[in-house]
């Protein structure tokens, strides 16, 4: 899978886990709203410093955002976080 997909993957997922909408997330990193949907549909071709960035939020290293079993387990997510049921 390519880098993008699988930082857009795996970003899903870790905010999945936190149970934060991307508005909310958007708020954390200063990134815009349109910016996360970006991200997370995997088309953004992202800088180091945002991968830092997106890592220190979730309070991980960078290389796991490059995992690719958590990858997969994101594929399986719904669509909007309003819509995950714990």
């Amino acid at each position: 899978m390519e880098s993008m997909k699988l930082i857009g993957l795996n970003t899903k997922w870790y905010r999945y886990q936190k149970g934060i909408t991307q508005e909310k997330y958007a708020d954390i990193t200063g990134f815009k709203m349109a910016y996360i949907s970006v991200i997370e549909n995997g088309d953004a071709n992202l800088t180091c410093k945002n991968i830092d960035n997106i890592a220190k939020s979730f309070n991980i290293t960078p290389q796991e955002l490059f995992d690719e079993s958590t990858a997969a387990k994101a594929k399986k997510l719904p669509q909007r976080v309003d819509m995950y049921k714990k």
